[in-house]
């Protein structure tokens, strides 16, 4: 029996990186059985087809890309309307082709709910289908930027509709899911976390540098206060010299000027967006992982950094320190920079009482691909017949 997955966010020729957590849980799902992932999006106005579909296969995996373009007009909210009139016919296209080469899918599964959950919703009443919803988003943080609660109402009321029918919700972090029941009176929501591709992410133990590597991995976006993390190791060179950060991400003027102007170019060095397996690397020479999010579910680079035995500084937005405790990092609250500080001070002074092996070995029975792919399978099962 097939699982069909409906992916809001999933990779694509456009934006590579997106909703790639979602492709690894595919790919690990599919080593144990047949999915089938569907991603509608917009192509952009220059594309001059009406759509493009792509199939690719991998095993057991087949991935559905289907780009459908649109031509926005000078009216913000008309072009709400037609991209979402746009996107729903072109999903009605796909979805007929699918049941024409499968049949129905014994679940569907949604990543994402908003936008393929609306359509989920809909076409799974239609067919007498149960479906599932993964919500990944940190919206729901208190501290998040343009988050649930100042989304309109249509916006709030098409999510409730979506979580209220489906069959069974899923969250990455306890502090999320609890959160999602209550704002849309569920009975229970399952936290299943992020995997770790631990092939890639594991200890090794290199040889460790002259100087005290901080390490800090993200989009780089304002929702990760980079601007904070910074200005926290400005006053930290006061005290301390035999340190720097390292930040991977994509290059970014913003930074750079940050960067000079508090005066840490010979502290802090800025990469490049990196392959997924090179980001191993660079967490495997590191001492420490740093993440001061204003918004965050519980990332996967969390759940990397502790599998390569890094301990985590992170701020407690979101579910981000749902998984870290005084064995395996230090948690601050959201934008409170002394706070980040004394981190940045007891890590360096306190750091022998780390076990890295032991933070790896444990992160490693609970976050490995096998593991998580298996909790996703589970919930698969009742309705598998």
């Amino acid at each position: 029996m097939q699982v069909l997955w409906l992916a809001s966010w999933y990779p694509d020729a456009f934006e590579p990186y997106n909703g790639d957590f979602i492709q690894r849980n595919a790919r690990s799902v599919a080593e144990l059985m047949p999915i089938t992932v569907i991603h509608v999006l917009q192509a952009g106005s220059n594309i001059h087809s009406k759509y493009k579909f792509e199939i690719n296969k991998q095993h057991q995996l087949e991935e559905w890309i289907v780009y459908f373009s649109f031509k926005p007009t000078p009216i913000k909210k008309l072009n709400t309307l037609l991209y979402q009139r746009a996107y729903v016919q072109c999903y009605k296209k796909v979805l007929k082709k699918y049941l024409s080469t499968y049949g129905k899918p014994a679940i569907v599964h949604v990543h994402a709910p908003f936008r393929a959950g609306m359509v989920a919703r809909k076409w799974c009443r239609k067919m007498h289908l149960p479906y599932i919803v993964s919500e990944h988003a940190s919206m729901y943080a208190e501290t998040a930027i343009d988050g649930y609660f100042e989304k309109p109402f249509w916006f709030k009321n098409a999510l409730l509709k979506i979580m209220q029918q489906a069959a069974i919700v899923t969250n990455v972090s306890f502090t999320v899911a609890n959160a999602i029941q209550k704002i849309f009176n569920l009975s229970t929501v399952t936290v299943v976390p992020n995997l770790v591709n631990t092939q890639y992410f594991q200890f090794k133990a290199e040889p460790q540098p002259n100087k005290f590597t901080f390490l800090h991995v993200s989009s780089l976006l304002p929702q990760k206060n980079v601007n904070g993390i910074l200005k926290a190791f400005a006053l930290l060179k006061n005290e301390f010299q035999q340190w720097q950060l390292v930040i991977v991400g994509p290059k970014s003027s913003v930074i750079e000027a940050e960067i000079e102007q508090l005066e840490l170019t010979t502290y802090v060095h800025l990469t490049d967006t990196v392959p997924y397996e090179k980001v191993a690397t660079y967490m495997q020479q590191a001492n420490a992982l740093v993440l001061f999010s204003w918004q965050e579910n519980a990332p996967c680079v969390i759940f990397e950094a502790l599998c390569c035995g890094l301990p985590v500084i992170t701020s407690s937005a979101g579910g981000a320190a749902d998984f870290i405790n005084e064995n395996n990092g230090i948690i601050v609250p959201p934008g409170d920079e002394m706070a980040l500080l004394n981190a940045y001070r007891h890590i360096l002074q306190e750091y022998s009482k780390f076990n890295r092996f032991a933070i790896a070995n444990s992160a490693g029975r609970k976050f490995a691909q096998s593991v998580i792919a298996s909790q996703i399978v589970a919930l698969y099962k009742p309705f598998l017949g």
